[in-house]
């Protein structure tokens, strides 16, 4: 960000308003791929987020909290606290054709990425450290491989002759002993050294042709290690790469293989995450169980164990975060509080009322019943697993019922949510039939009209072939519906109210207005739309955002113009206006609020440390909130100024 001078500053300063401290409302969880302990103070626990950065507890996983914002929204795969120095963490960030190996030097707070040289770059590979001399480190990589020998500060290039390295193990007893695993046109997988680098031979024998994920090394045992390789396959030698004999996970047909790790306090334990769940042995890999009851059905792709509380262990799921065991794996509980890294999609509120918020995350939709209290709902939208609707509409005159709705379904609810009912869709008639129309309303948006309760309109997908509309209406609360989709072309995903009788529908790339309760529809703006909004203070006035920015009408829609003064970045993900008439737009580098009716905006930040913004959203009556859902950051409000 520019800099400006300090006078300037301090007139800025003293005119703009006091603003609000943004806060974490959660649902607290996350889509955790790593875990990682520092050796030194086992309270101190970080988790890698796939686009949610890299989170630390301070407590043992009691509590969580995003200590840089660095990584945020960026694709994480994997934590590795530097072991000789644990101030230090190093991160594979998915960034091809850029580098992907990332550093800290702070427990989180700052991250750079890590580059031997001023052109090259290491990848996001999984690195090993040396564990009688952490000092020494290997990266592995496709082409050019790279070690170092003084903690990271220098770095060396080298190549594994004929074969690509994907991961490395060093022997825990003597560091001058090396595993490279990776692919070869040749077909062996594996290759040894055994003078720090110098030299390497082949150590394939028995392995299948399939490359190399991940090696292991048993402290206590060097002589055996572990190979993960594609397809789910599974090897061990113990007699340090002269011979290999496959493991028998009982994955079945593709079961993916995710992770590998190997019990400190037993030589002869080691865990597996894979898509048929987390797997256990404890006699060296001969035989497998299934572990992790209280994982549900979330995938777990990696776990973390205590160095001096033998039973202890610590666990990431692709949905619902943190876990801790205290019985070695075979149950979990989860520890996620504060760790809001969840994917927001979007938010729905009850603006000018009190009432819940709801926010649909990619693990399924939860109503907040307090400040950081979230439930999941799943019946009666997909009962058994993770529910997505399309959206929920407050009703405006009974602020407990509700309507949720989804495709050709919607569903009502009298208790704030707290439990549902199906509507009856009637089915089309005889005489409809006849006619050629075989397909109902569709509810991919819902709108209650302002002054009549009774009016609904639904807007969806539609087909000519099948009689159907873009947009249906009912005058008597959902009872019968009629075509009211006249002059719009494509399928409706968004729709607004703006006035009784006036709505306002984005239809593939137009938007379209109303003036005569749908009767007819005509076609006030091109482009893709992402999100619309009217101005409660101002029912003239209406904002849509774009890819390619902010846009305002003052006239109804008769004309447009972009508003962008103040706003960093053209791609608007999300635009929401108070019922005073203060605008606020989403964009990935966070909240932009205006106070003019969209002439300037200003950044709305404090506090906001992920600032990737997908949706917005405004709850409460006399004391409304504002409600930003994130990618990664779950959902955070503040106070509306």
């Amino acid at each position: 960000m520019m800099r400006r001078p300090f006078a300037l500053v301090t007139i800025l300063f003293l005119a703009l308003p006091t603003f609000a401290v943004w806060r974490s409302e959660g649902p607290f969880l996350g889509t955790v791929v790593d875990v990682a302990i520092d050796p030194a103070n086992p309270d101190i626990i970080y988790a890698a987020t796939g686009e949610g950065g890299v989170w630390r507890s301070d407590d043992g996983g009691q509590h969580w909290m995003l200590p840089g914002d660095d990584m945020v929204s960026r694709e994480v795969e994997w934590i590795e606290v530097d072991p000789g120095t644990p101030t230090t963490l190093y991160a594979g960030v998915h960034n091809p054709g850029h580098a992907g190996l990332w550093r800290s030097l702070d427990r989180g707070k700052k991250w750079t990425t890590v580059r031997p040289d001023k052109t090259s770059y290491m990848l996001g590979q999984p690195i090993a450290f040396a564990a009688s001399n952490p000092k020494i480190i290997y990266c592995p990589s496709t082409n050019l491989h790279y070690r170092s020998a003084d903690g990271g500060k220098t770095w060396e290039s080298f190549r594994v002759p004929d074969q690509d390295a994907y991961a490395f193990a060093i022997d825990p007893k003597n560091p001058k002993i090396i595993y490279a695993g990776g692919a070869a046109s040749d077909h062996h997988s594996i290759r040894k050294s055994t003078d720090g680098g110098a030299t390497w031979k082949v150590a394939s024998n028995g392995l299948s042709d399939h490359s190399v994920k991940y090696l292991a090394i048993p402290r206590e045992r060097p002589s055996t290690v572990y190979a993960a390789m594609g397809f789910g396959d599974l090897y061990k030698t113990d007699n340090g790469g002269e011979s290999w004999k496959k493991l028998d996970l009982g994955l079945q047909g593709v079961d993916k293989l995710f992770s590998l790790d190997l019990d400190p306090h037993d030589p002869l334990t080691l865990f597996a995450g894979t898509e048929d769940g987390l797997r256990k042995s404890t006699d060296g890999g001969m035989t497998w169980s299934t572990v992790g009851g209280g994982l549900e059905n979330w995938y777990c792709k990696g776990v973390a164990f205590h160095p001096k509380q033998k039973e202890t262990m610590y666990a990431g799921t692709t949905g619902k975060g943190f876990f801790k065991s205290t019985d070695g794996g075979d149950t979990f509980e989860p520890s996620s509080a504060g760790l809001g890294g969840g994917w927001t999609e979007k938010i729905f509120a009850p603006a000018g009322n009190s009432g819940p918020v709801f926010a649909q995350l990619s693990v399924g939709l939860y109503r907040q019943d307090g400040p950081g209290a979230w439930t999941e709902i799943q019946a009666p939208f997909d009962p058994g697993k993770e529910a997505e609707i399309d959206g929920i509409e407050f009703d405006r005159q009974s602020p407990k019922r509700l309507y949720a709705h989804k495709n050709a379904k919607w569903w009502r609810s009298e208790d704030s949510g707290k439990s549902w009912q199906p509507v009856e869709v009637p089915e089309p008639s005889m005489r409809d039939m006849i006619k050629g129309k075989i397909a109902g309303p569709e509810f991919k948006s819902l709108v209650q009209d302002p002054a009549d309760p009774k009016v609904f309109y639904a807007g969806g997908s539609w087909s000519k072939d099948m009689g159907g509309a873009p947009v249906h209406k009912s005058v008597n609360g959902g009872k019968k519906w009629e075509d009211a989709g006249a002059g719009i072309t494509g399928n409706v995903s968004l729709m607004r109210s703006a006035a009784p009788g006036v709505l306002f529908a984005v239809a593939g790339k137009n938007l379209y207005r109303t003036t005569d309760a749908a009767k007819s529809w005509t076609a006030v703006r091109p482009g893709e739309i992402t999100d619309f909004a009217v101005d409660p203070s101002k029912p003239d006035r209406l904002y849509a955002a774009t890819k390619q920015g902010l846009y305002r009408s003052t006239d109804n829609g008769a004309t447009w113009a972009r508003v962008s003064n103040g706003i960093k970045d053209d791609e608007v993900e999300a635009v929401v206006v108070s019922s005073s008439g203060k605008a606020f737009c989403g964009t990935f580098h966070g909240v932009f609020l205006s106070a003019d009716g969209g002439d300037t905006w200003t950044a709305f930040n404090d506090g906001l440390m992920n600032t990737d913004v997908r949706a917005l959203a405004i709850a409460g009556g006399s004391s409304p909130r504002l409600y930003a859902g994130i990618a990664g950051g779950s959902v955070q409000s503040t106070e509306v100024p």
